[in-house]
């Protein structure tokens, strides 16, 4: 599969593998069409969706594999804690 980027996508992917936080930029896609099955999801939630968008625009932030899963897991316990 091919995907046509704008420029501006592409930069940020450049940045995102920059950080080091990603081995390619197939990687840094799949992650961000992870974080857009997550709010795309039925339970949508805005303070998920606004949990995943800081931790987006932390560029000191070192990403692990399955980071935002385990951030939605954590959101999703918080919420049926509350």
């Amino acid at each position: 599969m091919k995907v046509s980027l704008t420029p501006h996508q592409a930069s940020f992917i450049d940045k995102k593998m920059k950080t080091g936080g990603y081995r390619s930029r197939s990687e840094i896609v799949r992650e961000a069409l992870r974080v857009y099955e997550l709010v795309e999801d039925e339970d949508y939630d805005l303070e998920l969706e606004d949990a995943l968008r800081q931790a987006l625009r932390s560029p000191a932030k070192k990403y692990t594999r399955n980071h935002f899963s385990n951030l939605a897991a954590r959101a999703k316990k918080q919420k049926l804690a509350a």
